[in-house]
């Protein structure tokens, strides 16, 4: 996968995390944190309208985790200014 498809889903992830951040007014690594450790047990009832925007939040941050993770391991491969050099620039 390549790092700038990579930035794109990144930034696309971002967004979708946000909504919720701002919904709920916690932050995803927060919310994250407390939905491993079962912190929000309490909203493990599918007839709440959160239990289903949780799973969604969870799973968005963990693909998001993941993405970073591959962005990383792929920048070590490539140098910064290597990449650089290979994005065109409009003239």
């Amino acid at each position: 996968m390549e790092l700038q498809k990579l930035i794109r889903e990144i930034h696309w992830l971002e967004w979708q995390l946000r909504a919720f951040e701002d919904k709920y007014g916690v932050l995803s690594t927060d919310f994250y944190q407390a939905f491993q450790s079962g912190e929000l047990s309490e909203f493990d009832d599918t007839d709440l309208p959160q239990f289903y925007d949780f799973l969604e939040w969870s799973s968005l941050y963990k693909v998001s985790l993941h993405r970073e993770q591959r962005y990383r391991e792929l920048l070590q491969r490539q140098s910064m200014v290597e990449q650089l050099r290979h994005i065109a620039v409009p003239a």
